[in-house]
């Protein structure tokens, strides 16, 4: 592993990662860019998927080498930083790996079902798992999806304002931007004016965004009494269910039309698209891509008919072969070639797909699945904390955000900004609970699980589809 991994380390994100993952696939190596734990612990790096046993340390840290050699331990000591200092073992910078390359190097053939990328995504159990992506998944999602739907081509502008340690910035943004010769013009730190800004300079035809980010863009919009340039002949959203009026309002406000996509890291991204202003439909994540298959089926996988409510399975070349070192969670989430997604909706007589529930627990925010077990998990380790739970609750602005409900120890006094000051310090932003609601005790079942639907009790998640009331609207 060692020999072909690189892992593209570049927190800011900038033009240099353009170059960076396709420099490591030519040499027929394994690519990997991760998002740091939190912007607290600069220097913090989770590392997994390794089966030998080790010791990382700081640079002050004193390390008994023999001892550890004794128990067969490796052991990694972090490099002091600043100009001159040492660098990390096996770690090269951009700048000097350039200045090494020569003309002559001629790239590496590779076995296109052989490891591309390991992304890291989140799962129901907190721990996250490195979903294994492939030559072939990419080329897939480029060809015979992205082409499928849009045909972008060498005179299309894309803006490339998602993460590229997101599987939707890197299968949807730079590589088919890169496959079809577009120009990708980056902003590497998101805000809502400088999305419009770099859209309204570079003139741009293509937009891969999430749902709020454009909502972000008509609140500023409509502040600036500005609209979007007449170039811009896509824009997709995903990662994240839109709500019907923020698509209403976007399509309005700039005169263009949004189509939502439905994917999964697991999947390379999109396997569908609900295409607006053509066979549109309300709440659906749309019929599947020509070269994917999809269907429901029940709890003993056997297939349901239309308008039955059972697991969505996927299946198709931009499905992964599994997750890195873990046999186990592979076999059980693919089963003869089909993905099961966790997802649970139905399809109609139109061949529409429409998620009704999750059968996971994951927290979708910004298009980032969130993990309630690693926030909890995180909570539980403060001394005055008991109990706690956490699930995702709506919010206008983001649309799903983290809550937690926090029981303290008798005798112990905890506020709120205590809670959400420790989160702070030790999870990434993204992750940090909104809110915090302190209970005497939480609900659980004969053997002591929470009731997450007791506590998600008192609202709905508009977000999903009722069956009932979408068979009504449609007479």
């Amino acid at each position: 592993m060692a020999e072909k991994w690189r892992l593209v380390y570049n927190p800011e994100g900038d033009a240099a990662d353009m170059i960076a993952f396709p420099s490591a696939l030519v040499e027929g190596r394994i690519a990997g860019k991760y998002m740091l734990s939190s912007e607290s612990l600069p220097n913090t790096l989770i590392i997994q998927g390794f089966k030998r046993a080790g010791i990382i340390a700081g640079a002050d840290v004193n390390i008994d080498k023999e001892a550890a050699k004794k128990q067969d331990l490796d052991v990694a000591k972090s490099a002091r930083s600043g100009r001159g200092a040492p660098k990390s073992v096996g770690s090269m910078s951009l700048s000097d790996m350039m200045a090494k390359g020569s003309r002559k190097f001629k790239p590496k053939d590779v076995d296109p079902d052989k490891p591309a990328v390991l992304l890291y995504t989140s799962g129901t159990t907190g721990k996250p798992k490195g979903v294994i992506l492939s030559h072939r998944n990419f080329i897939t999602q480029a060809v015979e999806i992205s082409d499928h739907y849009f045909k972008m081509d060498h005179k299309d502008t894309v803006i490339g304002v998602l993460p590229l340690f997101h599987v939707y910035g890197l299968a949807n943004g730079l590589v088919p931007s890169m496959y079809f010769g577009c120009r990708l013009s980056l902003v590497p730190q998101y805000s809502p004016h400088h999305l419009l800004s770099n859209i309204e300079a570079v003139k741009a035809t293509v937009l891969i965004a999430v749902p709020s980010m454009y909502m972000h863009l008509i609140q500023l919009a409509r502040m600036r009494k500005s609209k979007i340039p007449k170039t811009m002949r896509i824009s997709v959203s995903g990662g994240a269910p839109m709500p019907l009026k923020t698509l209403q309002e976007f399509e309005e406000v700039f005169e263009t039309q949004i189509s939502e996509g439905y994917g999964l890291t697991e999947t390379t991204s999109a396997v569908c698209l609900n295409q607006s202003g053509k066979a549109y439909k309300e709440g659906s994540i749309g019929p599947p891509a020509p070269v994917i298959e999809m269907k429901v089926v029940d709890d003993d996988g056997k297939d349901l008919p239309n308008g039955e409510v059972g697991e969505i399975i996927i299946k198709g070349k931009v499905v992964t072969q599994g997750y890195w070192n873990m046999p186990e969670e592979s076999a059980e989430t693919i089963k003869d070639g089909w993905l099961h997604t966790g997802d649970l909706g139905y399809r109609d007589e139109d061949g529409f797909f429409f998620i009704t529930d999750r059968k996971k627990d994951l927290i979708i925010r910004g298009g980032f699945n969130i993990s309630p077990r690693e926030v909890e998990e995180l909570i539980y380790t403060h001394p005055k904390v008991q109990d706690v739970a956490v699930i995702g609750v709506p919010d206008k602005r983001e649309r799903e955000v983290v809550k937690a409900f926090v029981v303290t120890k008798e005798g112990e006094e905890l506020s709120e900004r205590d809670v959400l000051d420790f989160c702070v310090q030790n999870l990434a932003p993204y992750k940090v609970p909104k809110a915090i609601e302190f209970r005497e005790s939480l609900p659980k079942n004969a053997t002591g699980k929470i009731l997450r639907k007791e506590l998600r009790a008192g609202f709905v998640d508009d977000r999903l589809i009722n069956k009932e009331d979408t068979k009504e609207a449609a007479e």
